[in-house]
């Protein structure tokens, strides 16, 4: 091995131990015979500590590099990856309580909702239209098998094919667009498209095909971003296939996967639109006002349409959908003011917020469900008593959720308004959407505290036949709901790593 290779190997350790530990994740379920898929689980949970480890070591050491000419090992993708690996943890944590995994025995979980993460890994961390489109297919395929891995259960598998029929459409679209675009330009790799598309596109007459072509393009790859965020028209498959996967998986699609949307996202403007000159940048009024207005109706769209679920997943999915509405607030501010870079230290603020706010809700939706057989809002009447802390830690989560102080979620929305507010962006009109769908959230997510504090108490023996009080997963709970109070007092923590990994 070359001098040059071994040291591009340093710089992708996370995603080697990761690979290790899907390895070791399958020879544990094939020597245990998935007859104690605990074990697998326990083992995949150190390992994904060991990841954490690593890039907590390369984000220490500042890189700045491009490994084997297509890994970019930069700050925004170490963060994007360390989001990705403390996302899976605590995933992992919850499906080694999960009931239902218990009567199914399938170990191999494990390995896939891993691999899946190696997917996000590379996608977030490559400016190069291949392995960017490589991590994002690694990702969506092993998320279609993860839907459906309760076999026994109809929804699960419903909910799979549901996934894979639109998935793939939209991947296609998405392909052929980036074709185009490597056709126009003859680059795989994103800055440089951006660059020559600001010398070949001009505004005048002569250019006009070569225009139109390069903006079919761009449609046909946010098409297929928008799928990924699940935002309104693509979000069509998120409430069955939230409702019908088992609910780790549901977590970990409504968390990583969409972030890894966004970060693609970021990755994608700031290449070829931040990189472009003006005459590329006379684009960005119309297209910043096209994705503004997708984010008024993608968060009214969800909030209106999540005030009528009563199962928990779904009315969560719908949830998913409006948070991905304020999310397109940061991009659209980003697009109209590219210089004075205002929007995308907002969008990975909220990220960070949604992270941990939905990590705790799901967490309270498992637990639930695991002690009393309960997914349902009506399902929840009187369980506040029941189960005091994971229904006050569920309280708090669903403060955070609707954007009220001391929590991070008022303070990741803050920062989103100061960002469509600023001089140099001005969507005032967005910033009023944004407040009134506020007002419609806080009604839907207090009508579960409602249904767990409010409303009669559970009989005894309801819980299920052999639950017990988890103190792990109540740990869990309590770490979640702890940082979602704390870092919605002192946020500036999260503002300095996010500030020290944008470029």
């Amino acid at each position: 091995m070359s001098p040059e290779y071994l040291n591009d190997l340093h710089y992708i350790w996370p995603e080697v131990v990761m690979t290790v530990a899907i390895l070791l994740a399958l020879f544990s379920d094939m020597i245990l015979g998935g007859k104690d898929q605990k074990v697998t689980g326990i083992i995949s949970v150190l390992c994904t500590c060991l990841v954490i480890y690593f890039l907590a070591r390369l984000m220490g050491e500042g890189v700045d590099h491009v490994a084997f000419g297509m890994v970019v090992v930069d700050g925004f993708a170490l963060f994007f990856k360390l989001f990705t690996a403390v996302g899976l943890l605590v995933v992992l944590c919850f499906s080694v309580f999960f009931r239902e995994f218990d009567r199914d025995g399938i170990g191999e979980f494990y390995a896939v909702i891993m691999t899946s993460a190696l997917g996000i890994f590379f996608l977030v961390s490559t400016d190069h239209i291949l392995l960017l489109y490589l991590g994002l297919e690694i990702l969506s395929i092993t998320s279609y098998v993860l839907a459906g891995f309760l076999k026994k259960e109809r929804r699960s598998s419903e909910a799979a094919l549901k996934y894979l029929v639109y998935g793939a459409l939209s991947s296609g679209v998405m392909l052929f667009g980036l074709s185009i675009l490597f056709g126009l330009t003859g680059s795989f790799r994103l800055d440089e498209i951006g660059g020559i598309m600001s010398a070949g596109i001009g505004i005048g007459e002569a250019q006009q095909p070569f225009t139109v072509a390069a903006l079919v393009a761009a449609v046909m790859i946010f098409m297929g971003f928008l799928f990924k965020v699940a935002a309104f028209p693509f979000h069509f498959w998120c409430p069955d296939v939230y409702e019908g996967a088992p609910t780790p998986v549901t977590t970990f699609l409504a968390i990583c996967s969409k972030a890894a949307g966004f970060a693609l996202i970021l990755r994608f403007v700031g290449g070829v639109f931040v990189t472009g000159a003006d005459s590329i940048r006379e684009w960005n009024g119309d297209l910043a006002f096209l994705v503004a207005v997708l984010a008024a109706v993608t968060m009214t769209y969800g909030n209106i349409t999540a005030v009528k679920q009563s199962n928990m997943k779904r009315l969560l999915a719908y949830s998913s959908i409006a948070h991905a509405g304020y999310i397109l607030m940061g991009v659209a501010a980003w697009l109209v003011s590219m210089d004075s870079g205002v929007g995308p230290d907002a969008v990975i603020f909220y990220l960070v917020t949604y992270l941990i706010m939905n990590l705790g809700a799901f967490g309270v939706v498992i637990y639930l469900s695991n002690r009393y057989g309960k997914e349902t809002v009506e399902g929840y009447s009187g369980l506040g008593w029941r189960s005091p802390y994971a229904a006050g830690f569920m309280t708090i989560f669903l403060l955070s959720l609707t954007g009220i102080p001391p929590t991070i979620g008022f303070i990741g929305k803050w920062k989103l308004f100061v960002a469509v507010l600023d001089e140099n962006v001005g969507m005032y009109w967005l910033a009023i959407v944004a407040a009134l769908n506020s007002v419609v959230a806080l009604f839907y997510y207090f009508r579960i505290a409602k249904s767990l504090f409010l409303k009669s108490e559970a009989p005894e023996g309801c819980e299920r036949e052999g639950s017990s009080f988890q103190g792990a997963f109540v740990t869990i709970l309590a770490v979640l709901g702890v940082a979602t109070c704390y870092f919605g007092l002192f946020w500036n923590r999260i503002d300095d790593l996010i500030r020290a990994s944008l470029p």
